[in-house]
């Protein structure tokens, strides 16, 4: 496979198992809100519609492309909602600084994606930029609940971070 199929691939599958994660992610938020904090459960239910939007165009895309789909998509949306529901425990403010660490992580890799894709897939471009609009509100909505600085963000930032590399490393991999 030359380099330039490998890439092809690569996002695809990065993307796919990513926003598998972020349903597991979304959903473990809404687990901790149903309890505690109700008056969020509209609106992470409303962006987690998006996420599984996502993941099934992006399964779709890759049953077009005949791109190799991760190793148990599953693992992505437990490892997800076991993240989403221990970092709902530190309060509605880590719901919201998460969600906005992990969609400003998300932003990158569909813009480099996109770039990628730009003139060689006019399909997964088009997919990219129309989900990107959506990533994009996800964290500006997160980051007006968020303002300013916590003790919990010096738990969530790392949390979040290390979270999505991890994914994205056993994506490219699985």
């Amino acid at each position: 496979m030359d380099n330039d199929a490998a890439l092809f691939d690569r996002h695809l599958r990065v993307i796919h198992a990513c926003e598998k994660g972020a349903t597991g992610v979304y959903w473990g938020h809404r687990l901790v809100a149903f309890i505690f904090f109700c008056d969020l459960v509209l609106q992470l239910t409303h962006m987690h519609t998006h996420e599984i939007s996502h993941y099934a165009i992006f399964g779709d895309l890759i049953k077009q492309k005949k791109t190799r789909r991760v190793f148990l998509p599953v693992l992505w949306c437990g490892g997800g909602i076991i993240y989403g529901f221990f970092t709902a425990l530190f309060g509605r403010r880590a719901i919201w600084k998460s969600t906005e660490v992990i969609e400003g992580i998300v932003e990158k890799e569909l813009i480099k994606a996109a770039a990628f894709f730009e003139g060689k897939d006019k399909a997964v471009y088009d997919a990219i930029m129309l989900i990107l609009a959506d990533e994009l509100q996800h964290k500006n909505d997160a980051h007006a609940n968020c303002l300013g600085v916590a003790a919990t963000d010096k738990i969530i930032e790392p949390a979040a971070k290390a979270g999505a590399y991890v994914s994205k490393k056993m994506a490219e991999r699985l």
